[in-house]
Formats: C-alpha cells, structure tokens, sequence
C-alpha cells in the first residue's frame, strides 16, 4: 500500500495543525521568508558542516540523509516508520533523520508528507539525486516552487551545481559554493551570478562564497 492517501495528501484525515508562532533558524538568521538555500562544494570542504550549522537551533526538521551525515534526531530507515512516527509527532516539534534504503525511489513520499505538514525545514543531501538538468519530479516542485506558500524552507546539499535544474537554482534566495575546480561548475555560477563568481576557483579550504539577491559576499566556516 502506497505511503500517500489516495488522495494526494500524505496526511488526510488528520487535524491541520496552527501555524507556530516561534521563528525557525533561517528567520533568525536571514529574515521571516522562508527560502530555499543551496550549498555546493566537494567533499571535507566543510559544507555539511554549514549545513548543520543553518539548522542546529530548527525544531521542526526532516533531513534526507543519504550518506549518514547527522545524528542530532529521531533516525528513521523505511516509509512505512517513518509514516508512523510523522503522523504522531508533526503537529509538534521534531526533528527526523530519514536514511533511505532506496533514495531515489523513496524521496517523493518524504517530500509529499512535508509539503502536506508545512510550517518546518526541508534538508536534503546528495541534492544531484533527486533532479537532473531536465527533470524535477512534481512532488519534489511543489517544494521548491510552492513551498513557502506553506513555509517551508529548503536547504539542499550538493557537490557540484552544473546538472542542478534551473528550476531549483532559479527559486534559490541564496546560494553558498565552497571551492570549486571544474570549468563547468564556475561557468554554471557565472550564468547567473555574473563573473564575480570566478571567486569561486580561489577560495581558501573551508572559505565559501555566498550569493544573495545579485550581492557575493566569502566567509568561512
């Protein structure tokens, strides 16, 4: 049996829950809207660890895990457990681990009992998974394009930006990039960045470049 209702909502049947009153981690540190906020970089370049950072203090919080990055949740490995431990605990505070056992196959029931909760924080790793150049499944669009309809932030995790669908970049309010080498990673930033983006190739190990609203800004982690 399919993890969804029959209907499209992941979460029929259940009582709708009162948008909450407190300020999520990117209210606090980047302002009331919800985003979506990409990081690029390559391994030990410190991004998971920024990743981390952006959500330590989120107390509504579904991580997709691909890679066994984070242990500061409820840890879950099958939809069907997942379901179960959802339904009982998304109208409060949670914060759940989900490591599937198949990424691909699994991320649109996740992504759907997340778009039907709203009012949380949608982190995913490996975010190269999940789309191509040309396709990004319906469930997963309605996050990134709707989701902060229902105020949801999303954060993806990624290697490297060229294949991320335009789609996803396109809606992205900011961006953070560690180190990059690739000649078709830098001219992916540059697309849209401008060529201040070029920085991208000089940064210093765990230094990132950070893009907001056309304004580049380094930091480090």
């Amino acid at each position: 049996m399919s993890p969804v209702a029959s209907n499209g909502n992941a979460l029929e049947g259940q009582k709708p829950q009162a948008k909450s009153d407190r300020p999520s981690v990117e209210e606090c540190l980047h302002g009331k809207e919800r985003k979506v906020i990409i990081i690029f970089g390559q391994r030990g370049s410190g991004k998971s660890y920024l990743a981390k950072k952006l959500v330590e203090g989120e107390n509504r919080l579904i991580l997709y895990d691909t890679l066994g990055e984070y242990d500061n949740g409820v840890a879950l490995f099958n939809v069907a457990d997942f379901r179960s431990f959802f339904l009982e605990h998304y109208r409060g505070d949670f914060r759940c681990i989900y490591n599937p056992l198949q990424p691909e196959k699994e991320f649109d029931a996740i992504c759907e009992y997340a778009f039907d909760a709203g009012d949380l924080t949608f982190l995913v790793e490996e975010l190269d998974v999940f789309c191509s150049a040309n396709a990004v499944s319906p469930a997963f669009a309605n996050i990134i394009q709707r989701g902060r309809h229902s105020d949801i932030s999303f954060i993806g995790v990624s290697q490297r930006p060229f294949g991320i669908n335009r789609i996803i970049t396109a809606q992205a309010k900011i961006i953070y990039s560690f180190k990059q080498r690739e000649p078709r990673d830098i001219d992916y930033l540059c697309s849209f960045m401008g060529d201040e983006a070029n920085i991208v190739s000089e940064l210093n190990q765990y230094e990132f470049m950070r893009w907001e609203n056309g304004k580049i800004t380094r930091g480090k982690v």
